[in-house]
């Protein structure tokens, strides 16, 4: 009697145990890994059926997409959350990037710009709209942009000497394009 009492027992606490990694909750406030993507995708869904104006759900369903390779539905719901809220701005940088993939490179280019209006000192942010001017064969604006590039990541100007560094970074990986 004592065993099947144990057996029980044990038994009730191990589903108990498992009951955080079968039902998380939501992975942005838990921190838990999203173990099932469809049944996430369909939260997702029901919770901006409720709240259409949710520019946050909108953001997540892209990733979703974005992290499943479905650029043209990613798309969409970038474009969503910009709709929704226009000033997102990592929706703004990741529809950048699924627009050059899909070779929509002057849309692309121009949210780069808005993200360079507001993020002025972000070498990063230039270095990707010069390789996307390079891609649409603007070469002389793609090297201020590099340029630029240059000067704020390794505090090297066009023309002047850089700045001494303790360690020897691969200045200008750029200029192989030009010289």
């Amino acid at each position: 009697m004592l065993k099947k009492l144990f057996a029980s027992a044990s038994a009730i606490l191990v589903v108990i145990a498992m009951m955080p990694s079968l039902y998380s909750g939501d992975p942005g406030i838990t921190g838990a890994i999203v173990k099932d993507r469809e049944s996430y995708y369909h939260r997702l869904k029901k919770m901006r059926a409720k709240d259409p104006q949710n520019a946050e759900l909108s953001y997540q369903i892209a990733n979703l997409y974005y992290s499943l390779k479905m650029e043209d539905e990613a798309i969409k719901e970038y474009r969503r959350t910009l709709r929704v809220q226009p000033d997102h701005n990592y929706a703004k940088w990741f529809l950048a990037r699924v627009l050059v993939s899909k070779g929509y490179f002057e849309e692309a280019f121009w949210l780069l710009r808005d993200l360079i209006s507001i993020y002025k000192e972000n070498p990063e942010l230039y270095a990707r709209a010069g390789e996307i001017l390079l891609k649409m064969d603007q070469r002389e604006v793609a090297k201020e942009y590099f340029n630029r590039y240059d000067e704020l990541k390794y505090g090297e100007k066009n023309g002047a000497d850089p700045i001494d560094a303790h360690s020897a970074p691969n200045r200008g990986v750029w200029k192989e394009y030009f010289y």
